[in-house]
């Protein structure tokens, strides 16, 4: 039995925490949601299932209830928001430039890069970055994106008439060939496995979507005593090893040729475009006080991590609806023949033209988005409509459900790219598509995004006809960091004989 002080010691530790956190009780009262029938845990076991049926979990949880509505993941208030005036007012609000907690999880793989960086140190850093993907650069990296865009054709020919094969993987090996070509002008000449890298990304955001989900691994004493750490050790180890690479060769060769090299007007004369490194070597010697050498090597990892992941997943979606709509493949082909005409490569006049190209992209990432569910912690307390958030939650941005809210979708679970068309577009919330975030923490690369996009896309469809296995009703999804296909980005090409 325990004795009356023990007693009375636990009650009042029960009643200091219950005090400390009045605010989130009584919000979490307030608020619509499913039902947390455990202490401690809360909801956490829905989503502490098999990894297939985690987008499931999730909107069975999500969808039934007005928003905002609230999930408790352990002892954390979870507020999950998915109407587009309340996505609008939390994403252009200057208080949720702080991603949440989790994003340290991150930080072993990408360092303190400007995807995990926040505060006044990420709006500093970005602003200094973002130009290097704006669209003073973008004719010099459409034609290196065409040169790889080739090469990919080379590399997926080895599959023609083979059968159906996953994609993605021929993708990110070769959009990685192509990031590093763009970012540290990548010429075959390194004394470094790069292979190994793509795949290591993939693994590691699996280990990053496990760690937020099981909530007790959020304490570094209890994931340290896990496989994951130890996975998590020989990835940190290869990254480490490409990081004192960069800084201690490429990167001084780099600093050399800088510094010797005559600039006109922030180009260096030997190339059409230099490399993104040596634009931030610019920005850094103009800027001495923005990044130390540590943060500068985390951002370019973070650069080369973070595009070959998300680019390739898009295009292999898009290529995927492709192959299931025939008709509509065959729309995207008629544009290309009548913009091409006798030409054989694309420009980045053609390619600013490729509209409906666009706007089948656009529907990639308005059914399978890149950020599907993005959180956010609550720094200072703030009104949502009738609500206080107060400090001490967490909100969750659900991109995904708003994606797909037929109150603004005409067809929101079918592919359908006339949902982009300008007339669609003008009728619609701003905030009913997220597909680079928006505000202070949208990607600052949205545009060369979509550039390189179509370029690969449209090379892919000048030789090969695309068809895929599956259909809307039987792709199963899941989602990690991003929505993904359960059985994998399968698709089966041909020689494209009818152009």
């Amino acid at each position: 039995m325990f004795a009356s002080w023990q007693v009375l010691c636990v009650a009042t530790i029960v009643v200091v925490i219950v005090l400390k956190r009045w605010k989130v009780y009584l919000l979490s009262w307030q608020l619509p949601g499913p039902t947390a029938y455990l202490p401690i845990i809360g909801n956490g076991l829905t989503i502490m299932c098999d990894p297939k049926d985690m987008l499931t979990q999730i909107l069975k949880m999500t969808d039934s209830y007005s928003s905002p509505l609230r999930i408790w993941i352990g002892p954390k208030l979870v507020v999950f928001v998915k109407d587009p005036d309340q996505l609008q007012t939390i994403m252009q609000s200057s208080k949720f430039t702080e991603k949440s907690f989790v994003y340290r999880f991150l930080k072993p793989f990408l360092g303190k890069g400007l995807f995990t960086s926040k505060g006044l140190k990420h709006k500093a850093e970005r602003k200094l970055l973002q130009h290097l993907f704006g669209p003073k650069f973008l004719e010099g990296y459409s034609k290196l994106f065409q040169k790889h865009a080739k090469n990919l054709v080379q590399v997926m020919e080895n599959n023609v008439g083979k059968g159906t094969f996953d994609v993605l993987h021929i993708l990110h090996n070769c959009s990685f060939e192509a990031t590093l070509d763009i970012i540290v002008e990548h010429k075959n000449d390194h004394t470094i496995d790069y292979t190994v890298y793509p795949e290591l990304v993939r693994r590691f955001y699996y280990i990053f979507t496990q760690r937020i989900i099981h909530f007790w691994m959020h304490w570094d004493l209890i994931y340290k005593l896990t496989g994951y750490f130890k996975e998590e050790q020989e990835m940190r180890d290869v990254v480490l090893k490409f990081s004192e690479y960069f800084k201690n060769q490429r990167m001084n060769d780099i600093f050399e040729r800088v510094n010797s090299q005559k600039k006109i007007s922030g180009v260096l004369e030997t190339r059409e475009i230099p490399s993104v490194v040596e634009m931030m070597i610019q920005i850094l010697e103009a800027n001495p006080e923005c990044f130390t050498e540590k943060e500068f090597v985390n951002h370019v990892i973070t650069f080369i991590a973070t595009s070959q992941d998300t680019q390739s997943s898009t295009i292999a979606f898009t290529l995927m609806m492709l192959g299931i709509h025939k008709s509509i493949q065959d729309n995207v082909l008629e544009e290309l023949k009548n913009i091409l005409g006798d030409n054989k490569e694309l420009h980045l006049e053609d390619i600013n033209k490729l509209q409906y190209l666009e706007m089948c992209i656009k529907e990639s990432l308005r059914l399978f988005p890149l950020g599907p569910f993005l959180p956010r912690d609550v720094m200072q307390s703030f009104n949502l409509g009738k609500w206080t958030i107060p400090t001490g939650c967490a909100v969750v941005l659900g991109v995904y459900n708003v994606h797909r809210d037929p109150k603004h979708w005409e067809k929101p679970g079918e592919f359908y790219p006339e949902h982009f068309t300008r007339e669609a577009v003008a009728r619609r919330h701003a905030f009913a598509f997220l597909p680079f975030s928006n505000g202070p923490r949208r990607c600052i690369a949205q545009q060369y995004s979509y550039v390189n996009m179509k370029i690969i896309i449209a090379n892919l469809l000048l030789n090969y006809e695309v068809e895929c296995p599956f259909t809307m009703k039987n792709l199963k999804l899941t989602t990690d960091v991003s929505i993904r296909p359960v059985n994998g980005y399968m698709i089966n090409i041909s020689k494209r004989v009818n152009l």
